[in-house]
């Protein structure tokens, strides 16, 4: 499990969770999420749009604040897995007085859309 860097713009409601060892190279967008990828193609950070509603809708406890841990995040760590073409990522989100442990899968995308090349 690695260690991530983190900014929360309150405002905006926008989450940026990177790695500090890592430069990305390139992003991928699906909807509220961007994932950033290094020049070797592995994950390096997500932008998490509409964060709080977002992660309110991954995790279990609907009595949480998703904004006020945001808001008062301290640490971040993030564990990621490849399971075929599958990303999956452990975020442990701990704030000063509480932490989550949203899951989130997506299909890993290494190259280009044939589709999409014609667009």
């Amino acid at each position: 499990m690695q260690k991530y860097n983190f900014s929360y713009d309150q405002e905006n409601d926008d989450l940026f969770l990177y790695n500090p060892n890592s430069k990305s190279k390139g992003s991928i967008e699906l909807g509220d999420l961007i994932f950033d990828f290094n020049s070797k193609k592995e994950f390096v950070g997500i932008q998490i749009m509409n964060a709080s509603k977002l992660l309110k809708n991954l995790i279990d406890e609907k009595t949480i604040s998703i904004k006020s841990i945001l808001s008062e995040l301290k640490d971040c760590r993030i564990q990621v897995k490849q399971e075929s073409n599958i990303l999956i990522l452990k975020m442990y989100l701990i704030s000063k007085s509480t932490e989550i442990v949203p899951i989130l899968t997506v299909p890993q995308i290494r190259e280009s859309s044939p589709a999409l090349a014609y667009a």
